[in-house]
């Protein structure tokens, strides 16, 4: 998901790329919880027909779950933020190998769309003098190609 917002003037903007994420924190709680109640229902049952060994499985279906909702919620914490103020140019990053930040001379960045080998998607780079670092890469292929297009159309402004 990209969110562009542009100064009137055409010349300073910020970029927001966020991989999709519809599921907030609350409602992931409750979608937990609501699976907890069932499964606590069903591990009653079961002990009362005097199946108790399928209560160590309900515990690893719920441990297994908890862990599924705890990586969508951190994925969704990740973005690429590209602010554009004047003659600089600012990259700042978080995904799984933590925040990092770039600066760049507007007059030399470059946008760039590598073509990926076979059927792998593509790769939209930003940089200059021979650096540069992957954006978008939670974006569809159509969307990848259309930021691209946006951005060197923002940049020769």
């Amino acid at each position: 998901m990209t969110h562009l917002q542009a100064a009137p003037g055409g010349r300073d903007f910020s970029l927001l790329i966020r991989p999709d994420c519809s599921l907030s924190v609350v409602a992931a709680w409750l979608m937990f919880g609501v699976f907890l109640v069932v499964a606590f229902g069903i591990g009653v049952y079961m002990v009362m027909l005097g199946a108790w060994p399928v209560l160590p499985f309900l515990g690893l279906e719920l441990g297994l779950l908890a862990v599924a909702f705890f990586v969508v919620q951190k994925r969704a914490r990740f973005f690429d933020l590209l602010e554009s103020e004047g003659d600089e140019l600012r990259l700042r990053q978080r995904n799984q190998k933590g925040d990092k930040e770039q600066r760049f001379h507007r007059y030399w960045a470059q946008v760039r769309v590598a073509d990926g080998p076979y059927w792998y998607p593509s790769k939209l780079l930003v940089g200059s003098h021979g650096e540069f670092t992957e954006i978008g890469a939670a974006l569809t292929e159509e969307d990848r190609l259309k930021t691209a297009k946006q951005l060197r159309g923002l940049l020769r402004a």
